[in-house]
C-alpha cells in the first residue's frame, strides 16, 4: 500500500487529537474512495449526456435557488428566519 502525506491547519490537527481513537487513515481513504466515485459517476454520465455548459449552468442555479428556498423555509419554520 502506498503512503502519502496530508498537511492540515494545527487547529485541525488538535480536533483530530481530540478524537485519538478514530484511525484518521481509514477515514481519510473510505472520503477519497467515496468522492472517486462520485467523479466517476459524473463523468459517466457526462458522456451519455447531450447538455451544453450553459445548460449545466442553468440546472445547477436553479437547483441553488431551489435549495436556497428549502433552507428558507426550514429557518422560518423553526422561528429563525
Amino acid at each position: 500500500m502506498a503512503n502519502i502525506t496530508l498537511f492540515v491547519p494545527d487547529e485541525l490537527k488538535k480536533r483530530m487529537a481530540e478524537h485519538e481513537h478514530l484511525r484518521w487513515s481509514s477515514v481519510i481513504r473510505s472520503i477519497i474512495e467515496q468522492r472517486l466515485a462520485d467523479f466517476e459517476e459524473a463523468e459517466e454520465l457526462a458522456k451519455e449526456s447531450n447538455l451544453t455548459p450553459e445548460d449545466v449552468g442553468r440546472i445547477a442555479a436553479e437547483v441553488g435557488e431551489a435549495v436556497g428556498r428549502h433552507a428558507e423555509h426550514l429557518l422560518k419554520k423553526r422561528g429563525i428566519a
